[in-house]
């Protein structure tokens, strides 16, 4: 049954019982991922959790423990959050999510887009806490009967060119790969970009992966505008997918790669919202649909979702290495009809030691949907 979000009852922050609290919790990576950006060994989470008198919500925020993605950070997100909390929501005794982004704007009008992470985690939460209440799940917000299970996709890292046994590496990385096949995974993405060995790992992943398996190669923005020739070349040799392989707004050099037909092409950090992922499509930036909650919100990626269908254009959820408490939310996303290509929400124990909720598994590459009879949206930790 669908559910207008309007109709859901709002929620209650700042009388005796309601609260808003900042968690942060240190997960270890079950391997270390190397990007253009860096190595990663760990993740040092941030999640926001919303109580009112009759229900809890969750939200975690996507920002990283650095600068090098899109220049927010956890540390930033939670100093803001301390900060803004309090003077936007205390005593409200009717909050609902849709008003989050103008209470928070109300006192910063620069928020939205200097702490886009942060917002997008405490409009999860209040929403999480409205489904919670109002004993709803997100997927009825659906305009559409949404799908019982969502393909994921699994993440590997790369190597760097200065690697002292790199061949080693590299096979260790194609090793990993076959490993993902074997468990069902239809995607595979692949940290690409100068300074690793881009060229060699996607010719030797080819060389052993099934051509209906899905290669995606994940930038960050780290090629140049004289680099154009040399991805389009990626897509010769099996690449299938290239994701924000430039700069952010670098419009013309993701147009001239789009024009090679040589290579899907998504964008990432180049979008700030749902509706710049719509507008790229139409400008002819890209040919597919990132979709990343942890900085547009669940809200907007739901509209942009229903949007897509005039647009015939491939979709996914993108992550930000969650950990179940926002991998939840992007199963629940990802079950939406729109959303056609596998997405990251592998098994959490691809990724975590431990994960701080009750872990995401996959069978043959897919990942059951928690439901339309569960409540909620965001997976709960288990310390809460």
């Amino acid at each position: 049954m669908t559910v207008k979000l309007s109709t859901l009852p709002p929620v209650e922050i700042g009388d005796t019982t309601g609260f808003v609290r900042l968690h942060r919790r240190e997960l270890d990576l079950v391997q270390p991922v190397v990007a253009s950006h860096g190595e990663h060994r760990s993740r040092r989470i941030l999640v926001v959790e919303v109580g009112t008198g009759e229900s809890r919500g969750w939200g975690e925020c996507g920002a990283p423990d650095d600068a090098s993605y899109t220049g927010e950070t956890a540390d930033a997100a939670a100093a803001f959050l301390a900060d803004v909390s309090p003077a936007a929501l205390a005593g409200r005794s009717s909050l609902t999510a849709t008003m989050v982004r103008s209470l928070v704007n109300a006192i910063d009008s620069d928020a939205c887009s200097r702490h886009p992470m942060a917002v997008a985690a405490l409009e999860t939460a209040v929403l999480d806490a409205q489904l919670r209440a109002a004993r709803t799940a997100f997927e009825s917000l659906f305009g559409t009967t949404p799908k019982r299970a969502a393909a994921a996709g699994a993440t590997l890292g790369n190597v760097a060119s200065n690697t002292a046994d790199a061949s080693s590496m590299i096979d260790l990385v194609v090793r990993h790969a076959l490993e993902a096949v074997s468990a069902g995974y239809s995607r595979l993405k692949l940290k690409i970009g100068p300074g690793l060995r881009t060229t060699e790992l996607v010719r030797q992943l080819r060389a052993v992966v099934a051509g209906d398996v899905v290669l995606l190669g994940d930038a960050n923005g780290s090629y140049g505008n004289d680099d154009v020739r040399h991805v389009a070349s990626l897509g010769d040799l099996g690449l299938d997918i290239v994701e924000q392989p430039f700069a952010p707004h670098d419009t013309a050099s993701h147009q001239a790669l789009v024009s090679t037909g040589t290579i899907r092409v998504a964008l990432d950090e180049g979008v700030r919202s749902a509706a710049d992922a719509l507008d790229a499509l139409a400008n002819h930036e890209c040919t597919d649909v990132t979709l990343k909650p942890a900085r547009f919100g669940y809200l907007a990626c739901l509209e942009a979702l229903d949007k897509l269908a005039d647009h015939g254009a491939g979709a996914w959820i993108g992550g930000m290495f969650d950990s179940g408490v926002a991998r939840w939310a992007n199963v629940r996303l990802a079950s939406h009809p729109s959303v056609t290509l596998a997405s990251d929400i592998g098994a959490s124990d691809r990724y975590w030691v431990h994960d701080l909720s009750e872990p995401v598994t996959a069978n043959a590459g897919l990942v059951a949907v928690p439901g339309v009879r569960r409540p909620g949206l965001s997976g709960v930790p288990l310390d809460a």
